[in-house]
């Protein structure tokens, strides 16, 4: 049957149609590799295959599907095959940010909201720092949102509604740790450095070091 449906987001206030099954899609029926391999296609035109394969490939493994059938699946619908994907799930986890987004295009690995705020950024990095120098450390993702959304409203001079989100999530956290080097212990997932691998982050540990031993207050 055809259904109108006004969409609330146009402001024309125009309506269009949407074809709806009388009846509910049945999957076991309907669905196929052509189909699957169809929205593969088209999410490659927006996603880098490697991100996409490997996001496929650990959740097949997360539910327990055999890795002969997760790689017969990958290639049938024109992703990489899983040993692929495998190789580049392990750099994932193992923490090594930089090499799972380097890629053949080369290009810079940053995000718009510190494109804006770069003093955000650097502000963020050496809380994270120097808050995973500790010896007692207890420091989560959790911590570094509070830590953004407070130095976002002190920049910008904006009052906090009640009710407004995080300026920026735990899981975006998450990932700006591991952008900058920092690693998950696999059982309390809170972040730490193994300061000797990366040479940037001891730049910036010691930048934050001299920064607060140089600064009267």
């Amino acid at each position: 049957s055809n259904t109108k449906i006004s969409d609330p987001d146009d402001s024309s206030g125009d309506e269009y149609s949407m074809e709806i099954d009388d009846q509910e899609l049945t999957f076991n029926e309907k669905l196929s590799l052509t189909n699957i391999g169809d929205l593969a296609e088209m999410c490659k035109s927006k996603c880098d295959i490697k991100h996409i394969s490997t996001l496929l490939y650990m959740s097949l493994r997360y539910f327990n599907i055999k890795w002969e059938d997760a790689d017969e699946f990958l290639k049938n619908i024109g992703f990489t095959t899983a040993k692929t994907s495998h190789k580049w799930a392990t750099v994932f986890i193992k923490g090594d940010y930089q090499e799972f987004s380097s890629d053949l295009r080369g290009g810079k690995q940053t995000d718009s909201f510190y494109d804006t705020f770069p003093e955000i950024e650097a502000d963020a990095r050496a809380f994270v720092v120097q808050a995973c120098s500790q010896k007692s450390a207890d420091f989560k993702a959790a911590d570094l949102t509070q830590f953004i959304d407070a130095k976002y409203y002190e920049l910008t001079e904006i009052k906090k509604q009640i009710g407004d989100d995080l300026i920026r999530s735990e899981r975006s956290c998450r990932l700006d740790l591991r952008r900058w080097g920092a690693k998950f212990d696999a059982n309390s997932q809170r972040p730490y450095f193994e300061w000797h691998e990366r040479d940037d982050v001891v730049k910036h540990r010691n930048e934050f070091v001299n920064y607060f031993t140089t600064q009267r207050f």
